[in-house]
C-alpha cells in the first residue's frame, strides 16, 4: 500500500469471537475484494522473518461496492431541538458571546462562529470569519441570503465580547465589541457598528444550531470537504429574543458544566446540545487569572470550548460490509485484506479471548493499541495518502493547524501507521503495531496458537485486575507509553499476586492518560511541563477534561514506571542502536545466571537488530533507585559495558537541571538502557530490558540470536515459577 486509494478501518477496533464488527472502506473503484487474516510477522526483510500471515478461511472472500468515503474534519456544537418558528416576528434578536481566534487569517477556508442558514429556503442567520479574516454576519431574506461586512479584525489569540442584534423588522443589524487587553501594555477597547439590510431580515429556521461551524450536513462525504470550523475558544454563548417589554431566552449556554462530557447544557431551560469531533474542555477562558490550574476546583475561568479545523472524534464513515467472527477464533491481531484491483490495504482489528473458553492459557501478549491510537498518522511510509487524505486526522504528537497542541485520539477512523507493512521514515524499520507484530510471531513458535492470549490496552482499562489475574506471564509490547491511573493499580495488583511480567520495550508507562470507557474510541493525553514532547500545553491547561486529574508524566505524579517495572524512560536517538554487556554479578547470582542458559561464552548481546542495527535503540529505559527501583533489582546487563550509544542519543529534559552539560549518550551516564530483573514478596517477578528495539534484535535472522535465547529463557522460566499469592 505505497500510495494506496481503498483505505478503511473497522469498528470497534476490539471484539469478541462471534461479534460482528463494522467494515468502513472507502475506494474510488466500483468494487473491491476482502479477506481476513490472522496477523504475524509482516515486515520484509532478508534477516527478518518470513511474513506468517494465516488466511481465516471460515471467512469467505467476498466482493463488495466500493464507494469513496472523506470525513468531514472539523469539531463544533449543535443544537437540533432548538428552533423558534415566531422569531421574524420579535423586535429584536441578540446574540453574545467571547472568542478567541486562534487562526484569524490562512485557514484556507471560512470559518464559522455560528449559523443557523438554510440555504435553500433563505432563512436563518450565520457569522463567519472569511480566509482574509473579514468578519461576516449573514441573515435571511426575501430575495437572497443577505451580507453584512463589519470592519473588526481580530487579532491573534485576543479575546473579544460580541454582541450581534438583529431588528428583523426594519433590517437593522448592530455589532457591539469589547476587545480585551492582551497584556499590560494594553487597554480593553469598546466599539459598535451599525448597518442597514436592504430588506426585513428573515431569521426564523429549521436547520439545527450550530456553534464553531455551519448548520450544513455532518458525517461522510464522496469527495474531499474544507473545513469550515472556527479555530479558536468560545465561552458564554447566549441568544435572546426582545418583544415590546418581554425578553425571551432561546439558549444560555455554559460551557464549564458537564465539561467530561460531549454535552452542552443551557442554563435556562436545560435544554443540551452536543459537541461534535471532540473539541478541548478544560481549557483556560477569559477570566482566568492564574489563581487556579485545576478547573475542577474553579468557580470560574474554565468557561471556554477550543475548537479546531481539523479536530476528528469519528470519522462517521458508512459500513461497506460486517464481520462476521467464528466463534472459535483465537485471540490475536487480524486483518481484512481489502484489494480493488490497483491499491490494497490491511485494515486492522483485534479479537479479545473467547469468555467462554474451557481453558485459559498462562500467558498474555499486551497489544499497547492506546499507543497505536495516540500516535496515530503521524507521518510515514504512507505519506502520498495522508497528503491526500487530511481527513483521517491527526496524531497526539502533531500540533493543530492554529498551532494549538493536541489532547485526543481516536480509532474511529483509518490509522495508517497501523499496518503490518509500516515502516517509519525516522529509523527505516518497523515500529510498534508492525514491531509488535514480531512478538506474535515469536510467541506462535514458542507456545503454539492457542497456547497464548493477546489483550489490549483497552482491555485493561475497561477490565482492570481480574482480567491480569487470569495469567501467570504478561509481556509488554514494545512501546507501551500511555497508560491510565487504574491500569497502573491492575499492573501492581498483578505483580502483588504473584504474577510475573516481562517488559519487553522502552518509553513505558509514560504518559498521564485518561480513557471513557462510555466514548472507548477516544484516548486524552495533556502534556505538560516535562517529557519529551513536540510541544507543551499552555499554563491552565494540564488537567484532564474526562477525569480532572493531572496530566504529564506519571513520574510527576509520583508514579514513575521504576516503581513498576524497575527502569524509567531516559532518552532517545535516531541514529544506529548499541548492544548490551552482560554483568559480573549476572554471571554470580543464580537468580538470574538461569536466564543466561546457553550464552556462557557470550558477553555481549543484541549487537545486531532490525531496527537501528542493534538491540538498544529510539527511546531507551534505565534503572534509577531514586525514582522507585526495587532495592532488590539486579543489573543483568546494560549498554555502558559495550561502549554506550552515541551523541545522537540525548537525555530526556525531565532528566536534566541547570547546568544543562552532558546531555549527550557519550558524555551523560544516565543514557543507557539496563536490562534488569526483580521479585516480589508474593512470588511475582519483573524481567525489564528498556528499549523499543528489543524486538527487532528479538527477530533477527528468525530468532536465532542471544536476545532471543534470553527472553525464550525468561519466558519458560517464568511459566515454571510457582505462582503464590
Amino acid at each position: 500500500m505505497e500510495t494506496s486509494d481503498i483505505v478503511g478501518y473497522i469498528d470497534p477496533l476490539i471484539s469478541y469471537p462471534g461479534d460482528k464488527p463494522a467494515v468502513k472502506v472507502s475506494c474510488s473503484r466500483s468494487t473491491f475484494t476482502s479477506r481476513v487474516y490472522r496477523l504475524g510477522a509482516g515486515y520484509k526483510h532478508l534477516d527478518a522473518p518470513p511474513v506468517s500471515h494465516q488466511l481465516v478461511s471460515e471467512i469467505p472472500q467476498q466482493t463488495h461496492r466500493g464507494t469513496p468515503q472523506f470525513s468531514r474534519i472539523g469539531s463544533f456544537a449543535r443544537v437540533k431541538s432548538w428552533v423558534r418558528s415566531d422569531l421574524d416576528a420579535v423586535d429584536s434578536m441578540s446574540i453574545s458571546f467571547w472568542c478567541q481566534a486562534t487562526l484569524p487569517t490562512g485557514a484556507g477556508h471560512d470559518q464559522y462562529l455560528f449559523s443557523s442558514i438554510d440555504i435553500e429556503h433563505m432563512t436563518g442567520f450565520e457569522c463567519l470569519l472569511d480566509e482574509d479574516g473579514n468578519l461576516f454576519l449573514h441573515v435571511g431574506g426575501s430575495a437572497e441570503v443577505q451580507q453584512v461586512r463589519f470592519s473588526i479584525k481580530f487579532v491573534r489569540h485576543q479575546w473579544y465580547h460580541l454582541h450581534f442584534v438583529v431588528e428583523p423588522g426594519n433590517g437593522v443589524v448592530k455589532l457591539n465589541v469589547q476587545a480585551k487587553a492582551g497584556d499590560i501594555g494594553e487597554q480593553s477597547a469598546f466599539f459598535t457598528e451599525e448597518y442597514q439590510l436592504p430588506q426585513a431580515a428573515r431569521i426564523a429556521s429549521k436547520r439545527p444550531f450550530t456553534i464553531a461551524s455551519n448548520s450544513r450536513q455532518c458525517g461522510p462525504s464522496s469527495k474531499p470537504e474544507n473545513s469550515c470550523s472556527f479555530n479558536g475558544k468560545i465561552d458564554g454563548f447566549k441568544l435572546l429574543t426582545r418583544s415590546k417589554e418581554n425578553t425571551h431566552i432561546l439558549l444560555d449556554f455554559d460551557f464549564s458544566l458537564d465539561i467530561p462530557t460531549d454535552k452542552i447544557r443551557d442554563k435556562s431551560k436545560g435544554l443540551c446540545g452536543e459537541l461534535i469531533n471532540g473539541p478541548s474542555r478544560a481549557v483556560t477562558s477569559h477570566d482566568w487569572d492564574a489563581s487556579q490550574s485545576d478547573w475542577t476546583c474553579a468557580s470560574y475561568g474554565y468557561g471556554a470550548i477550543h475548537f479546531h479545523d481539523d479536530d476528528l472524534d469519528d470519522a462517521m464513515w458508512d459500513t461497506s460490509f460486517k464481520l462476521e467472527l467464528p466463534r472459535h477464533l483465537w485471540s490475536g491481531c487480524y486483518a481484512v485484506f481489502v484489494d480493488d484491483g490497483e491499491t490494497t490495504d490491511f485494515i486492522p482489528f483485534f479479537v479479545k479471548p473467547n469468555p467462554d473458553a474451557e481453558e485459559i492459557p498462562p500467558v498474555a501478549l499486551v497489544i499497547p493499541t492506546f499507543t497505536y491510537a495516540g500516535d496515530g498518522s503521524k507521518i510515514d511510509k504512507y505519506s502520498k495518502t495522508m497528503m491526500k487524505r487530511p481527513d483521517l486526522g491527526i496524531s497526539l504528537y502533531d500540533s493543530h493547524n492554529d498551532g494549538s497542541g493536541t489532547c485526543f485520539s481516536t480509532v474511529k477512523r483509518p490509522i495508517l501507521n497501523m499496518r503490518p507493512d509500516y515502516s517509519m521514515w525516522l529509523f527505516d524499520g518497523p515500529r510498534e503495531f508492525p514491531a509488535d507484530l514480531w512478538f506474535v510471531d515469536f510467541l506462535e513458535r514458542e507456545l503454539g496458537a492457542g497456547g497464548y492470549d493477546i489483550i489490549t490496552d483497552h482491555q485493561i482499562s475497561e477490565s482492570g485486575a481480574p482480567l491480569l489475574k487470569r495469567y501467570k506471564v504478561l509481556l509488554s509490547g514494545s512501546h507501551p507509553e500511555y497508560c491510565t491511573f487504574d491500569m497502573l493499580d491492575s499492573y501492581s495488583a498483578f505483580l502483588g499476586n504473584g504474577g510475573r511480567f516481562m517488559y519487553l520495550g522502552g518509553n513505558g508507562y509514560y504518559w498521564v492518560t485518561t480513557h471513557d470507557v462510555a466514548r472507548s474510541h477516544r484516548i486524552e493525553v495533556r502534556r505538560a511541563e516535562a517529557g519529551c514532547r513536540t510541544f507543551g500545553l499552555p499554563a491552565g491547561n494540564w488537567h484532564h477534561s474526562l477525569t480532572g486529574e493531572p496530566g504529564g508524566l506519571w513520574r510527576s505524579r509520583g508514579r514513575p514506571p521504576n516503581c513498576l517495572v524497575g527502569l524509567g524512560s531516559c532518552a532517545m536517538g535516531v541514529g544506529k542502536g548499541t548492544s548490551y554487556g552482560i554483568t559480573d554479578e549476572a554471571r554470580s547470582d543464580p537468580r538470574v545466571s538461569r536466564f543466561l542458559r546457553g550464552l556462557e561464552a557470550e558477553q555481549v548481546i543484541g549487537d545486531f537488530g532490525l531496527v537501528q542495527g542493534a538491540a538498544s535503540g529510539d527511546e531507551i529505559d534505565r534503572l534509577d533507585y531514586g525514582l522507585g527501583t526495587p532495592r532488590n533489582a539486579t543489573m543483568i546487563a546494560t549498554t555502558k559495558l559495550t561502549g554506550g550509544h552515541s551523541d545522537d542519543y540525548m537525555l530526556f529534559n525531565e532528566e536534566t537541571l541547570f547546568p544543562m552539560a552532558n546531555i549527550t549518550g557519550t558524555t551523560s551516564e544516565k543514557i543507557r538502557s539496563d536490562m534488569i530483573f526483580f521479585e516480589t514478596p508474593s512470588g511475582g517477578a519483573v524481567f525489564s530490558v528498556g528499549s523499543i528495539n528489543w524486538v527487532g534484535a528479538l527477530a533477527w535472522n528468525t530468532f536465532h540470536n542471544n536476545v532471543a535465547s534470553i527472553t525464550v529463557n525468561v519466558l519458560h522460566d517464568f511459566l515454571l515459577g510457582t505462582k503464590t499469592g
